[in-house]
């Protein structure tokens, strides 16, 4: 795992993770899934932001960053089969455990709740999506690897998501990793097949749309309602996809309140609560 922990303001990492130590025991752990075409850079903010006494841990996929040399998974059931040999031991200790995935990580954090669940692991205080559409409405989505001239509709894609530093875009060398990571995530994500059903979360559970997301409808991540078992908050900020990084005080403050009163709230009937 990590270094050893050396205070909330230090931030450790192998090549699977990024990781930020609570000062002393943790009251939680946060666990964060990054976006298609990105890394656990997107969360640095968030582990300078979140309370001391939090312990996050931002998951790496192989292919980027400090793992740009392996080979990136090509099936939603090799990521999550890591991400589940990494977890298991956080996920079975006596600190709870609380996740966080953003598009196509959000999709990777489904499954690896169910994932953990199947294999007797504790329920989590809860599983926040943004940005991911509900595992049911998967089939009518179209596919998000373009046909035809992929590289310039890749090129194309990576402008509209926003999130990409605009020098990538100056410089072919570093254009051409930030597109082969995207091609890969794409074809893990349009592998994607949920089990329909789907699984119910027993956990909270806490979907985050944009209002001007053009990548991903509103009522698609409203949908996650279909798969609460127990409490359930959507919350549509006036933003557009890539809303982990500009609306991280408003999203984690409103984690924070989860995480506090998840207890609470267990076995309670669903209820939308909607932020605009």
């Amino acid at each position: 795992m990590s270094a050893a922990v050396t205070g909330p303001g230090h931030r450790t990492s192998n090549a699977r993770m990024l990781h930020r130590p609570a000062a002393g025991r943790p009251r939680y752990r946060l666990v964060c899934l990054h976006h298609a075409g990105g890394g656990p850079a997107a969360f640095t903010p968030w582990l300078h932001m979140l309370p001391g006494d939090v312990e996050v841990y931002a998951l790496r996929m192989p292919g980027r960053e400090s793992r740009l040399g392996e080979p990136q998974h090509r099936e939603p059931a090799a990521a999550v089969a890591e991400f589940l040999d990494i977890m298991w031991p956080l996920a079975t200790d006596d600190v709870p455990v609380a996740y966080y995935g953003h598009s196509m990580g959000g999709a990777l954090a489904y499954e690896l709740y169910r994932a953990l669940a199947e294999q007797g692991a504790p329920e989590p205080l809860y599983l926040a999506v943004g940005a991911t559409a509900a595992p049911q409405r998967w089939a009518t989505l179209p596919a998000r690897l373009p046909e035809g001239d992929a590289r310039q509709a890749l090129v194309d894609l990576l402008r509209a998501y926003g999130g990409t530093p605009s020098e990538v875009f100056d410089h072919p060398e570093l254009l051409d990793v930030a597109l082969t990571v995207l091609e890969g995530d794409f074809r893990l994500y349009d592998a994607y097949r949920p089990v329909l059903p789907p699984g119910p979360v027993g956990c909270p559970l806490v979907a985050f749309a944009g209002a001007r997301d053009g990548m991903v409808a509103t009522d698609d991540v409203r949908a996650w309602r279909e798969c609460a078992a127990g409490p359930f908050a959507f919350h549509l900020l006036d933003d557009g996809h890539f809303f982990l990084e500009s609306q991280a005080d408003r999203i984690l403050r409103l984690l924070g309140d989860w995480s506090r009163k998840a207890s609470k709230d267990a076995g309670a009937t669903p209820v939308t609560r909607t932020c605009t």
